[in-house]
């Protein structure tokens, strides 16, 4: 070993060789001054360690303290958090869940301010509302009305709409604020959820009727698509997050056109979804302060992709294919088309 590297027993075999030599001289004169040093070493010790065993427990209980001081922050902090969780909850229930979203993250602000959006509107009310109010007892209508309004925002929820408000039995939404997916995917995404909406009242009928709900609801529902003013509406203590405008009282004024448990729409919402949904043009809408008549279409449904009734294949290489696929099935025409991209696969 390298004479110059250090060694943590040192002292202490050099006290082991001392004394050895000491104990073989058997001289007692040296003996007692040795005997001396350790004794004094001893009692150095065991005062070391007393005070070592006196911090060691004083840090001891500082550590219990500040754990027991963590625990109770800890449980503080989740009893907050628990709280906040609750808190957002109970707000969600009265803003839109896009501009929830957006005030606990930081990215809203809380003040007066609009902005000129395009959008895609949707209107509903229930025909002959306060005649059918009338047929009911208070608790029963407060029931159906509450399961509407929940079945139909859940639908609304799913397909990405905002909820502005509900006003008595109407409701209005619209999409492309605060989150946009582009005019076109918007106002899709509207018209697909009002077809739902309705497929959804077909089945609440039911359930309402063998509930002894003699006349249930049935509703009209008016979209457009136009510009509007958005964002927050009010003061600096109170604001209200909603739209406004020409475009908004056009939706209502189709809204009010429409057949019942129809859907009315706009020429520019119908520009968007002319290949998805199947449509009949109807009477203009005379709106006052637009001095075009407003195109209106009703939709009739789901656009129905036609299927040919025969398909015929002839090439040079004395490929003769001549099907009559209009007897078969949907899944014997899949299986069909699995079997020729297989065939399709081994020529490539």
């Amino acid at each position: 070993m390298n004479k110059d590297s250090f060694d943590l027993y040192d002292r202490e075999k050099a006290l082991i060789s001392e004394g050895s030599t000491l104990l073989e001289s058997q001289d007692l004169k040296t003996l007692k001054p040795f005997a001396q040093r350790l004794f004094d070493g001893f009692v150095s010790l065991f005062n070391e360690n007393q005070n070592l065993l006196r911090h060691s427990d004083r840090q001891e209980q500082r550590l219990v303290k500040l754990n027991q001081n963590l625990k109770a922050q800890t449980q503080e902090l989740e009893l907050k958090r628990q709280t906040q969780e609750l808190l957002s909850q109970q707000l969600a229930k009265y803003l839109p869940p896009q501009i929830m979203s957006a005030l606990l993250s930081g990215t809203y602000q809380s003040k007066v301010a609009t902005q000129r959006k395009k959008l895609t509107v949707f209107f509903s009310d229930i025909r002959d509302f306060t005649a059918t109010s009338d047929l009911l007892q208070p608790e029963a209508l407060t029931e159906y009305l509450n399961e509407y309004f929940s079945e139909m925002t859940e639908i609304a929820m799913a397909h990405g709409a905002t909820i502005d408000k509900y006003i008595g039995d109407a409701m209005m939404v619209f999409f492309g604020d605060p989150e946009s997916n582009g005019h076109q995917e918007d106002a899709r995404a509207c018209v697909l959820m009002a077809m739902a909406m309705q497929t959804r009242m077909k089945e609440l009928a039911v359930r309402w009727k063998n509930k002894g709900f003699e006349n249930p609801f049935v509703i009209r529902i008016g979209i457009n698509t136009g510009y509007c003013n958005v964002g927050n509406f009010g003061s600096d203590q109170r604001l209200s997050y909603t739209i406004i405008g020409g475009e908004v009282n056009l939706t209502q004024r189709l809204e009010s056109h429409s057949d019942p448990g129809g859907i009315l729409m706009s020429y520019e919402t119908y520009c968007y979804v002319q290949d998805l949904v199947e449509v009949e043009e109807r009477q203009p809408v005379k709106m006052k302060g637009i001095a075009r008549d407003v195109k209106t279409f009703a939709v009739l449904g789901p656009k129905q992709i036609q299927t040919p009734k025969s398909v015929a294949l002839n090439h040079q290489a004395g490929v003769n294919i001549d099907l009559d696929v209009s007897t078969l099935t949907p899944s014997e025409r899949q299986q069909l088309a699995e079997q020729l991209r297989a065939v399709a696969n081994q020529i490539s």
